[in-house]
């Protein structure tokens, strides 16, 4: 099977011909992936000219590029394609063949890579969306970095959400697949010729897939395995997946997973971001009563409570908001809760060298008030104290600090 990329466009009964023309290419391989579906402004300067649908669809074919051009010609006149002299025409579908592997084509029928891919932003970034580490041949750029070196003006590529959704349907591969596949595309740029129709293609050994990209499409993967856990950890329960109240659960619960064990994908240096100031202040700081709900690692249930947060500057703060962030970055992720509080009191005190550090973080745990024991008044409470904190008479001070401002 060989790879290919075309590219689709849409501005007449947009809404019905792009669905159905991503569902015909389905006749002619085996779809890969999609890419999102855009509203794009014509081209030709006619402001009165209707907008497209754009996008792009990464199709596994055993067509030659020669036949797969003809069969993509024959899909825009079954669906009522006329070609005029106006190249700037609306049309019911066009359906342009982009890139080919790593072929190379310049004749009198076919030219690869397209032109125009260098020129359209809509075009290059529906195309990354699919290999964003794909070298479009001889030498390059990446689709991803061409997409950056256009830069679409805001507002000039929309996502059409729910026309992208339904595409999506139709593709016959699995994300883990898709991502195995952009890791052996083939890289090295060659001429096609009739006569030598089949040779393999080199591949590059290691891949460089753009790093955000990876990241987001191992993100997609995850999510669908989750999905998949929950769907059998529903059967093993006695309950069907297929019911309609539980159809779309396991896709619920990954998304939810997403949110609750955020803290694992937090880059500390991103999230604190220099927000440290020079002062001349020397007494307690002290943040109280932020909220915080975690996963116990031992049942994955929920605990929740409240933590509070003390230091004594040695000529550095950190911005207010940074300390509750703290608190949710080891919250997010599956917890113990005496982990959790010295994880907080070790992170401020490496990155602000104070001269003391208290954590004290009281909680309520799930797996002990609906489960096991149920005690549901039950509370737990763990400190940690660093530094000038462990001195009695400062402790006592944090104490009174917090009984004064809780009223008592």
């Amino acid at each position: 099977m060989n790879n290919a990329y075309i590219f689709l466009g849409s501005n007449i009964e947009r809404e019905t011909n792009y669905p159905q023309a991503v569902k015909r290419l389905r006749e002619l391989g085996k779809l890969v992936a999609v890419s999102p579906v855009y509203d794009t402004a014509p081209i030709g300067g006619d402001a009165n000219a209707p907008r497209f649908y754009n996008g792009a669809v990464w199709l596994a074919t055993d067509l030659s590029p020669h036949a797969l051009r003809n069969a993509l010609q024959r899909i825009e006149q079954e669906m009522g394609r006329i070609r005029v002299a106006d190249k700037y025409a609306a049309r019911t579908i066009d359906l342009d063949l982009a890139l080919y592997d790593q072929v190379m084509i310049h004749d009198d029928e076919l030219e690869i890579p397209d032109p125009a891919l260098f020129e359209r932003a809509f075009m290059a970034r529906a195309l990354a969306h699919l290999n964003p580490d794909y070298v479009i041949p001889p030498d390059g750029p990446t689709l991803a970095e061409l997409t950056c070196r256009l830069h679409a003006k805001s507002g000039e590529v929309v996502e059409v959400p729910e026309v992208s959704s339904q595409i999506q349907e139709w593709v016959d591969t699995s994300l883990k697949e898709q991502l195995s596949m952009m890791e052996h595309t083939g890289q090295h740029a060659h001429s096609y010729d009739e006569q030598e129709w089949g040779s393999p293609i080199s591949e590059l050994d290691t891949p460089r897939l753009l790093p955000e990209m990876r990241v987001a499409t191992e993100k997609q993967v995850a999510r669908e395995a989750i999905a998949d856990a929950v769907r059998t950890i529903l059967y093993n329960v006695g309950e069907d997946p297929e019911r309609v109240g539980l159809l779309k659960t396991p896709e619920r619960v990954a998304k939810a997973y997403d949110e609750l064990l955020a803290g694992y994908h937090v880059d500390p240096v991103s999230m604190i971001n220099e927000a440290f100031f020079d002062t001349a202040y020397d007494d307690m700081v002290v943040v109280k009563d932020i909220e915080f709900f975690s996963l116990c690692e031992h049942h994955m249930l929920p605990f929740f409570g409240k933590a509070h947060v003390a230091y004594i500057p040695d000529g550095k703060v950190l911005g207010l908001s940074k300390i509750p962030r703290i608190v949710e970055m080891f919250a997010r992720r599956l917890q113990l809760q005496e982990r959790m509080t010295n994880e907080i009191a070790e992170f401020i005190q490496e990155l602000l060298h104070p001269r003391g550090v208290a954590v004290i973080v009281t909680g309520q745990h799930m797996c002990s008030m609906m489960r096991g024991v149920n005690k549901p008044d039950a509370k737990m409470v763990t400190q940690v104290m660093h530094g000038a904190f462990q001195d009695k008479e400062t402790r006592e001070q944090l104490n009174d600090r917090l009984r004064q401002e809780n009223g008592t």
